[in-house]
């Protein structure tokens, strides 16, 4: 498909922000301020890699398994998140640093931490300088809930959402069943949208078998700052995210409610008991509504046109 008539965003050079424990009053207070004019969030999260990973040719209920005892056994080290609109301008990048990580006690992949610190992470400052999650937690949700923010974007985003709803205070651990956790996150976050899945349905995208600086390469998308830390990861995000759009032209029906990895789109157990009481073989024609059923069940739940 192709490029939509408008106008592109302006690429000036964009502010990372990082944000600590010593400035997170005043940041959040401005992230709070961006999300007046900017409700579109793309994340992306670092954490202390997989204690257990998923072998080749796992089922979707053994990589859910998987994915739950991971982000339940460990905590959360950053959170990146840029907030843009729906013309693709940008209004802002935070970093927010996490103090809750310790390598020396904490749960952690085996390689997970040289890693990351070949990558510029610094766990001592973490530690000393860095957000109490309960901090975080105690103010971030109301913000959100405020500005009724319900779209997200990610790349190859299981885990980033796994992340978010523990940090937003939603949940304590992650649920059993894949099913329960689609609840939760479209009844507490909303309509998420997964790069890498989307990347699948674009020509010249490599067929979804990519990562995030390669697709920001193929779309021509500039990174600021470093790779692996959670505010630069989350700019070419949401910068990825507009192009595709722009580029492609893509429908809401592929992109909303899918994350990578898995073949169902997220849905609410309640909706989809809403949807099986008032379901009637003979209810099939455009327009007949019988004046006994609610309205609401016959609207998306979470459709929005781009």
């Amino acid at each position: 498909m192709g490029r939509r008539n408008r106008a592109p965003p302006r690429r000036e050079k964009p502010l990372i922000r990082q944000v600590w424990a010593s400035n997170f009053d005043s940041e959040i207070s401005k992230f709070d301020k961006c999300l007046q004019f900017h409700s579109i969030l793309s994340i992306d999260t670092e954490f202390p890699g997989f204690i257990t990973k998923s072998p080749w040719g796992s089922t979707e209920e053994e990589i859910y398994e998987d994915f739950r005892f991971n982000v339940n056994q460990t905590k959360l080290i950053q959170l990146g998140i840029t907030a843009s609109d729906n013309s693709g301008q940008i209004g802002g990048t935070w970093e927010f640093n996490f103090s809750d990580f310790d390598p020396q006690s904490d749960a952690h992949g085996p390689s997970s931490v040289s890693f990351l610190e070949d990558n510029g992470m610094d766990f001592q400052k973490l530690k000393k300088d860095g957000i109490p999650i309960r901090l975080f937690t105690a103010n971030f949700l109301s913000i959100i809930r405020k500005h009724n923010v319900f779209r997200w974007v990610t790349f190859h985003g299981l885990y980033d959402i796994g992340y978010l709803i523990k940090a937003m205070g939603l949940i304590a651990v992650l649920p059993e069943s894949m099913e329960e956790f689609a609840t939760v996150v479209v009844e507490g976050v909303g309509i998420v949208r997964d790069l890498k899945h989307m990347s699948r349905f674009c020509e010249g995208l490599e067929d979804g078998k990519l990562g995030l600086e390669r697709l920001g390469q193929l779309l021509n998308q500039k990174r600021y700052g470093s790779k692996h830390n959670a505010g630069s990861d989350s700019l070419l995000t949401a910068s990825s995210h507009w192009e595709m759009m722009e580029r492609f032209g893509m429908d809401s029906g592929i992109c909303d409610g899918f994350l990578y990895g898995f073949s169902n789109k997220l849905e609410s157990m309640k909706m989809k008991m809403k949807m099986k009481v008032y379901h009637h073989p003979k209810m099939i024609r455009f327009g007949q509504i019988p004046w006994s059923i609610p309205l609401y069940c016959y609207t998306p739940y979470y459709y929005i046109a781009y």
